[in-house]
């Protein structure tokens, strides 16, 4: 996961050169290479030039594993297919949950796959019934639409990333349920910009916000919770 954004930013390969220290350049072994570990092993440095490795990297492995793990307890028990498809699915919120943290952008190389894992997922596994493909791109046609008008009333707060994204979610989720992560994400998001505002004591309404990460997090909510849809329109209401 690491290596696709870090390599994706500074436009390498990821499969190869073989992972390597992106201040010195020196190879790492392969016992400093493991997730987590190495990281305190190492005392959060490069064993070689001695400059502080970015927490990125152990956050992002520990939010992995624990969202590999839930997939796991809540899907494990009804198909493999269902804990495969789960795996895919938080990958693609992590990676770009965190290049629209750290970078305010959603790359489009990371959406299009994740709007085609969509596709295919559904497409293989209800092959026989064009009806449920029918709903489900019109699905990703009316959130990518909903989300396509929303930017352009504020094209400072919403990318074409977040077009994507939101149009992805709906492929994998569902209409309904992307709408539901939607209105989450807006909720959320402008409770925290206002909260940040008080801090301040004024509003910069020309801040980007990462608004994946707030979409990322509905998405989650709602994929391993599905029985949270009666509660959130209550808390809506």
């Amino acid at each position: 996961m690491n290596v696709c954004l870090t390599r994706w930013k500074s436009g390498g390969q990821i499969i190869t050169p073989a992972s390597f220290c992106p201040r010195c350049k020196e190879s790492i072994s392969w016992y400093d290479n493991i997730p987590i570990i190495s990281f305190f092993v190492l005392g959060g440095k490069c064993r070689h030039c001695e400059k502080a490795i970015s927490l990125q990297y152990p956050v992002v492995e520990t939010m992995t594993a624990f969202l590999f793990f839930l997939s796991s307890c809540c899907f494990l028990k009804e198909s493999l297919f269902l804990l495969i498809t789960s795996f895919f699915f938080v990958s693609f919120l992590v990676l770009l949950s965190t290049c629209d943290f750290q970078w305010r952008l959603l790359p489009h190389l990371f959406n299009n796959l994740f709007i085609l894992a969509g596709l295919f997922i559904n497409v293989f596994r209800f092959p026989l019934l064009p009806s449920v493909i029918f709903t489900t791109i019109s699905g990703f046609i009316i959130m990518g639409s909903i989300i396509f008008g929303l930017f352009l009333f504020f094209s400072n707060g919403l990318g074409g990333g977040d077009i994507k994204m939101v149009a992805g979610l709906a492929l994998w989720m569902g209409l309904l349920n992307a709408t539901y992560v939607l209105i989450f994400a807006c909720v959320t998001a402008s409770f925290f910009f206002f909260l940040k505002a008080i801090k301040r004591k004024r509003v910069q309404w020309k801040e980007l916000i990462p608004f994946g990460p707030y979409l990322a997090i509905g998405a989650l909510l709602f994929w391993f919770f599905p029985g949270l849809e009666g509660d959130f329109l209550k808390w809506v209401h």
